[in-house]
């Protein structure tokens, strides 16, 4: 027998074992479905970043509106502050709307990112230990099992039977070897349309970001626009109130400069009013002074002469209650003698005689009558005489 060693060449693929053989295609085939999930994973984390920087930028617009609205709502009266209300509450609901959806997109990115690492840990710990196990089956091998099955092993061959030359073995090796290198191509074209597959999604989920991208900054542009009108409209009015403020300033201010011109002017006029005042005062105090020291010297100079005519008024006085005295005497002594001689002139006729008795009767009667009437009569009596 000749012995096959010398006849085949050192580099023949036939003298590989079939595990090494079918090792090198699975390996390629999960290099390049790691490849397709980390450029998953690249896309889905740069999306992550993207919506994560919006959600930043959203968060930072709802707050500067927040602040803007605060502002606005300090310096506005009562019947601005319900309409910058409602805005804000528009725009508010608006950003809120938008965040929400940021955050559901992200939850959405976070939960197939864990899922594309999840499924990438399971096959890298499976390759490992495939290459760490040269015994163990590789699932190309399987895959071509299936679909290339070798002939069953069966009981030891006929004794007629003989066995095959080394010719043979070898274009049977080479038959074997061209059939797997046809089902791998196979496999390895499988893999690339599935790569492409998954670029087309990739390329479909950068389209739909983009589209997703052009509506947020179309809606973003309609509230900036928005926002933009509203504080232009506000400015407006803050102008208008600060021309009205300033303007009802400078009349506060007119107004105020007049009353101190008018406040300066009384103060003058009650300085000059009153030193007139005490000018005069003084000047009558002056001539009150003078002529209590003109009445102080008269006085003085007339005292002694007061005096000396006192002294001769009583003199005279008394002179005339003298004079007086002895004229009423005189009098006295005229008038009884009169009533003396009086009644002996009344008795010395008879007429005479009738005429006393007469009025002495008529004073009694008038006596009597006098004394029964009452004092209230009498007084009536003699008012209706007076005015009679």
């Amino acid at each position: 027998m000749k012995s096959p060693s010398p006849g085949l060449p050192p580099d023949d693929p036939s003298l590989v074992p079939r595990s090494s053989r079918t090792k090198t295609p699975s390996i390629r085939h999960h290099s390049a479905n790691a490849e397709v999930n980390r450029i998953l994973q690249d896309s889905i984390k740069h999306r992550i970043l993207y919506l994560s920087e919006q959600l930043k930028v959203e968060k930072s617009s709802r707050d500067e509106n927040m602040v803007g609205y605060l502002k606005l709502v300090s310096k506005a009266d009562r019947h601005q502050a319900p309409l910058i209300r409602q805005a804000f509450e528009k725009v508010n609901q608006r950003s809120s709307a938008t965040i929400g959806q940021i955050e559901r997109k992200l939850q959405q990115n976070y939960r197939q990112l864990q899922e594309l690492e999840l499924a990438v840990r399971p096959r890298s710990s499976t390759l490992n230990a495939d290459a760490s196990s040269p015994e163990t089956e590789q699932p190309t091998e399987r895959v071509l099992r299936c679909e290339y099955p070798e002939p069953e092993e069966t009981g030891p061959p006929p004794a007629n039977v003989t066995c095959p030359s080394l010719e043979d073995d070898f274009s049977g090796s080479q038959q074997d070897q061209t059939s797997k290198s046809g089902s791998l191509n196979r496999q390895d074209d499988l893999a690339v349309q599935k790569m492409n597959d998954q670029l087309d999604v990739v390329k479909m989920f950068y389209s739909s970001l983009e589209t997703d991208f052009q509506n947020l900054k179309e809606k973003y542009l309609s509230e900036l626009e928005q926002i933009v009108e509203c504080l232009q409209e506000e400015k407006c009015r803050r102008r208008l109130m600060e021309e009205q403020v300033n303007d009802h300033m400078q009349v506060h201010l007119d107004e105020i400069l007049r009353l101190k011109q008018d406040l300066a002017s009384t103060e003058e006029k009650m300085v000059y009013q009153s030193y007139e005042k005490a000018k005069e005062i003084w000047e009558v105090m002056e001539t009150f002074q003078t002529r209590i020291s003109k009445l102080e010297a008269l006085q003085q100079t007339a005292q002694p002469e007061m005096v000396e005519k006192c002294k001769t008024q009583a003199q005279v006085f008394l002179d005339k209650f003298m004079n007086l005295l002895v004229t009423l005497t005189n009098i006295l002594l005229v008038c009884i003698t009169s009533m003396s001689c009086c009644p002996l002139s009344l008795i010395r006729s008879p007429p005479r005689i009738l005429a006393t008795l007469m009025v002495i009767i008529l004073g009694a009667v008038a006596w009597q009558n006098w004394q029964a009437r009452p004092d209230m009569d009498w007084h009536a009596w003699l008012s209706s005489k007076w005015k009679e």
